[in-house]
């Protein structure tokens, strides 16, 4: 998409992506089941600047301010994708693929064997978003423990685990 420019975040873009995983979460209102995501607490900016510190979030911006982003962290093989939200208005434009390309490209140069992520099941804009770029939904026989235990706390944190599924992308 013409200006909108992907770059690494610094402390300073942390304020605004709560604001925009919120606004990214009116997707949900759509979603039978689902609706309550919208007004759910986002992550706190203080939670993203971990994970800037490490290098490992990058934001969308156009016009100076950020309209997406991607949250990720390494594990000991694999770059995991924490949170990926483009703001409302600015979905359906190529920006959320554009984030995970630059965070496919980080994880090969940190030598990572894998992209990994959470998200929810048969949903356009989550599991089959996922699968076009490649990730395979991982069984529960071939799913790392770490996704396993992610997915647990999930949903002892309140989301559905029927409707939630691990992905991986190798690389």
């Amino acid at each position: 998409m013409a200006g909108i420019s992907i770059r690494a975040a610094t402390s300073d873009d942390a304020p605004s992506l709560p604001e925009i995983e919120s606004s990214a979460a009116k997707a949900y209102l759509s979603v039978p089941g689902l609706e309550w995501i919208a007004g759910d607490a986002p992550m706190p900016a203080d939670s993203h600047r971990i994970y800037i510190a490490e290098g490992s979030v990058w934001v969308a911006v156009t016009d100076r301010h950020c309209v997406g982003f991607l949250t990720s962290t390494i594990f000991d093989d694999a770059l995991h994708i924490i949170e990926l939200s483009v703001a409302d208005g600015y979905q359906g434009q190529g920006i959320g693929r554009r984030l995970m390309e630059t965070a496919r490209e980080f994880a090969a140069e940190q030598n990572s064997q894998a992209l990994t992520l959470t998200t929810f099941r048969d949903l356009p804009f989550n599991e089959h978003f996922y699968r076009t770029l490649g990730y395979q939904t991982l069984e529960s026989a071939e799913m790392p423990k770490r996704l396993a235990d992610i997915l647990a706390a999930e949903s002892e944190n309140g989301l559905p685990g029927n409707r939630r599924c691990a992905m991986r992308l190798m690389l």
